[in-house]
């Protein structure tokens, strides 16, 4: 960050002005200000986020400008700056440094990670949501002393590493005294706000704002010509001005015709462009060389200006023609479009000059920036200094920074080998980064070599990145592929490519493939090698799946043994490893694993793979019948899979939703759940995903007794779990649920082809829950009231083998039902009073509701209400989160970092926690979450 100001306390970054304002305040924008007011009065009083997007020139700058007048004191600055782009937290030093004092409050993993990405410590960045983390909590702790409103001001252009923290604190502001307001232009192509934050669209001014505007400018036209003016321009600020400006004395007067542009852009630069070159030709390459300096300060501009034989006294012509204008801590452009329209219309002499001499007194990562800038044709010093910036960005966990890097130093590499390792560090950073040209670059790294291990180790990545970004059936072929192509070569490497695949025809709901795939990874394993128990693993989770659990669990145990590495670095595996132990019904290994992997996460700041984990857990506590803790996790696995643009978790999180809503009997938002899963997932073509949406629905239909719709959506998860090889009755558990819609809209036949499916599962699987609803199906389908009650109490004694109350209250409910309709009243009292209970315990309101019925028709009195998980339900999933984590032990401080949020956020979240749950001391607090076993 070569010559970037610094300040101290709060601080204002100096600007020109923004098309706009002129004077005491702005043209119009009525709208706009109230928001920003609106704005500032929110982050006074507990946080808010505003994003202003729009085309060039709009004024977005100016709106800013507005806040800053009305923020006072209060305001701070950053600024992205097109050339900064490749320097990683350029905008987070500008914004954070003058702050270093807060840095030692934080917590020590905070700090850590805060002070390596602002380079003030050698240390490398493991953690950077930990940056984030520290980010949030320093402006946090200034908001406790006086409100802040941080102004960014083009955000498409702020570095991707300080775009991510300040994104990331943007969402988390709620509850501290922050406001941030960011500007972005909109993207050609790309019409819309990004971000997923609250936004408005910045427009062109009216009719008479424009001529307003012209006016308090000093420009004077003919009332014709002004109309004129607005149409060309559309009311954008810049352009007005700029156009009005490059009008002619008879051309403003209306006595000669305007030159009228095919559009905005042509219009902007024909203005520009001839007042640049109307200026002399030193002036000219004096610009050039601001337009590629990555800074606006003067020392490294004056320098690299005295290399070329120019002065600072060059631009004078410049800055009066007011194309450039004092900082305060040196020169800039009036408007940023100005920077890449200079450097585009350059002579290529000017270019390659002014980046040589920015490259001659420069050093480190902006030195091979420059240097690489200024080569004509393949230059190994070049691509090695852009190797080091590369180690460098990656060091400090800025891998879209890297990534670029990395690319560069490819372009400028003529061995093709050494090109395509360059490629491939390239991808892997920018998949790590979240950027989308991970793939593409992979692609052309794979164009780039012959090679079959280098090819290999690609295609490895690539099938990773389709995996996650929601095209597994790609995935899987590619990975498949790669394997057949190594084998007889490198036996190791194709074991690990066939593992991938493993998860992506998992996930594309091909669980044939997935278990030859699986067994033909650990046919190929070494005998000791960690490739061995990851093949072992995934072979194991794959069994289980296909209701093959003898072996599955054969395989898992082993697997299991070998599961005492670095549960961070293999928390996928930990992950897969615990769902397949939910599936073959060991909740206790499967709690652990997970667990595991989440505590790791969290404690180390790591939630590459949080989502996933927290969507297993979340299946687990389904299960088990701890909804309220199965809600927190899904719907913090659901942030997650958003804020890491994982497009396959966010469909898996919404199914887990969408059960939980079921399982409550919540129709209506079970349903809002799976449109929105089919909106935005649906399209990628993840195959396993539908059948888990279907069977929520179905489940939330039968709760509400619409036994026709239920059976419809019912019979399109079963036909979708039996065509994709799904074998384990757990997986999708739409089976037992099908044979009662089917029974009770009168369709026996199809009822007993389903029960006999399930029958014939529970006995090849041995699966006590299997077991349990195969039996209780045979019940509801028994031809007399002997063999039902038979089958009822075979039913009850599986049930007593596994843990799942809200599946066994639902057998003593049909018990119940079955022993009043043979008229044995008394006897089915105490099954539905059993039932009821826990109905009412979990939360189950419409089965709460059947069962109450049948209860008071039995002519048993009206009972109380149980209470327990009710109680749990009043909590919000994140307050729940936070309950849980002030349960385990941890501290408000520990509890913040361990949930990503600040310390404010979690004090406030349990002060509602207490009051909703009428507990004074973390004491109580702990203690009633374990009476209802909901400590980890």
């Amino acid at each position: 960050m070569d010559g970037r100001r610094r300040t101290s306390g709060w601080s204002r970054l100096p600007r020109p002005a923004g098309p706009g304002l002129v004077g005491p305040g702005l043209v119009g924008r009525g709208r706009e200000r109230r928001l920003i007011d609106g704005l500032l009065a929110a982050g006074a009083d507990g946080g808010a986020a505003l994003l202003l997007w729009g085309e060039p020139g709009v004024g977005k700058t100016a709106l800013l400008e507005y806040a800053a007048e009305q923020a006072g004191d209060a305001a701070l600055w950053a600024r992205g700056i097109e050339s900064e782009t490749v320097l990683p937290f350029a905008a987070l030093a500008d914004l954070l440094l003058p702050f270093g004092s807060e840095f030692r409050e934080l917590p020590g993993v905070q700090r850590a990670a805060l002070e390596s990405c602002l380079a003030l410590s050698g240390e490398p960045l493991t953690n950077p949501y930990a940056a984030c983390m520290g980010a949030l909590n320093v402006l946090a702790a200034l908001g406790e002393k006086k409100p802040v409103v941080v102004l960014v001001d083009d955000l498409q252009w702020v570095d991707p590493s300080s775009q991510r923290v300040l994104l990331f604190v943007a969402r988390r502001v709620a509850g501290e005294r922050v406001a941030l307001a960011f500007t972005s232009r909109e993207e050609p192509g790309e019409p819309g706000a990004p971000h997923n934050l609250p936004s408005v669209e910045v427009t062109g001014l009216s009719r008479s704002e424009c001529g307003q505007l012209l006016r308090r400018s000093g420009v004077v036209t003919a009332p014709a010509v002004e109309a004129d003016l607005v149409k060309i321009s559309g009311g954008n600020p810049l352009a007005l001005l700029e156009a009005a400006r490059s009008l002619t004395p008879a051309q403003a007067r209306g006595e000669e015709p305007m030159h009228k542009p095919p559009s905005l852009g042509r219009h902007l630069e024909r203005a520009w462009s001839a007042r640049i070159n109307a200026l002399p030709e030193a002036t000219r390459q004096a610009l050039t060389v601001l337009a590629a300096h990555r800074s606006t300060a003067l020392a490294g501009l004056c320098e690299a200006l005295g290399v070329l034989g120019l002065s600072l006294s060059a631009l004078c012509p410049a800055e009066e023609d007011g194309l450039v204008a004092s900082t305060g801590d040196g020169l800039d452009f009036r408007h940023p479009v100005l920077r890449p329209l200079v450097l585009g219309r350059a002579p290529l002499a000017h270019r390659l000059a002014a980046f040589g001499a920015l490259a001659q007194v420069t050093r480190g990562p902006l030195h091979a920036w420059y240097r690489a800038a200024a080569a004509t044709g393949p230059d190994a010093q070049a691509a090695a200094a852009l190797s080091e910036a590369a180690e460098e960005a990656r060091r400090r966990s800025a891998f879209e920074e890297s990534a670029l890097a990395w690319r560069r130093a490819a372009e400028l590499t003529e061995d093709r080998v050494a090109r395509a390792d360059l490629l491939h560090r390239a991808a892997s950073d920018a998949f790590l980064g979240g950027s989308a040209s991970s793939s593409q670059w992979c692609e052309e790294a794979l164009r780039t070599t012959t090679e079959p291990s280098v090819r290999a180790d690609i295609e490895l990545l690539l099938g990773r990145i389709h995996t996650w970004n929601g095209e597994p059936a790609r995935a899987y072929e590619l990975l498949a592929e790669a394997a057949r192509t190594v084998r007889r070569t490198d036996a190791v490497r194709a074991c690990v490519l066939l593992a991938e695949a493993v998860v992506p025809a998992g996930m594309d709901g091909r669980v044939i493939a997935a278990v030859r795939t699986a067994e033909d990874s650990f046919r190929l394993a070494s005998e000791s090698g960690p490739d061995r128990w990851l093949s072992m693993a995934l072979l194991g989770s794959a069994l289980a799946v296909s209701g093959q659990i003898g072996r599955g669990v054969a395989m898992l145990g082993a697997a299991d043994g070998h599961c005492t590495g670095d549960p961070v670095r293999n928390q996928q595996l930990y992950a897969l490893a615990g769902q397949a132990w939910n599936w073959v019904e060991d909740h206790d290994r499967s709690r652990r694993l997970l667990n595991s992997a989440v505590e790791s996460a969290r404690r180390h700041s790591a939630p590459g793979v949080l989502p996933f984990t927290l969507a297993v857990r979340s299946d687990l506590e389904a299960r088990v019948g701890h909804w309220t803790a199965g809600y927190g996790d899904a719907t913090e696995a659901l942030h997650w899979s958003e804020e890491l643009g994982q497009i396959s978790c966010v469909g898996y999180s919404l199914a887990c939703l969408a059960r939980l809503d079921a399982l409550r009997g919540d129709r209506v938002r079970c349903e809002e759940q799976v449109g929105r899963a089919r909106r935005e997932v649906g399209g990628y073509g993840i195959g396993c995903l539908e059948r888990h949406l279907t069977a929520a629905l179905g489940l939330a239909a039968l709760a509400h007794g619409d036994h026709c719709a239920a059976a419809d959506q019912l019979e399109q998860s079963f036909a979708l779990v039996t065509a994709q090889g799904v074998g384990n009755p757990l997986v999708v558990p739409c089976a037992a649920d099908l044979v009662e819609a089917k029974l009770r809209t009168g369709d026996t036949a199809r009822a007993g082809e389903v029960a006999d499916w399930l029958e014939e599962r529970a006995r090849a699987t041995g699966l006590a829950a299997a077991e349990a609803a195969a039996a209780r199906c045979r019940g509801l389908l028994a031809a007399s009231y002997e063999a039902a009650r038979a089958a009822f109490a075979a039913a009850l004694a599986a049930h007593e083998r596994i843990r799942e109350p809200f599946e066994q209250a639902r057998t003593l409910l049909c018990e119940a039902e079955l022993l009043r309709r043979y008229r044995h009243p008394a006897a089915a009292r105490a099954p539905l009073a059993s039932a009821l209970a826990r109905f009412e315990s979990l939360g189950a309101v419409p089965w709460a509701r059947r069962a109450a019925g049948e209860l008071a028709a039995t002519g048993a009195p009206p009972t109380a209400p149980a209470a327990p998980d009710g109680v749990w339900e009043q909590l919000t999933p994140q307050e729940f989160q936070v309950a849980r984590a002030v349960a385990r032990g941890l501290n408000n401080t520990e509890a913040a970092v361990s949930l990503f949020v600040s310390r404010k956020t979690v004090e406030a979240h349990l002060t509602r926690v207490y009051r909703k749950l009428g507990v004074r001391s973390r004491t109580e607090l702990t203690r009633l979450m374990a009476s209802g076993e909901l400590v980890d």
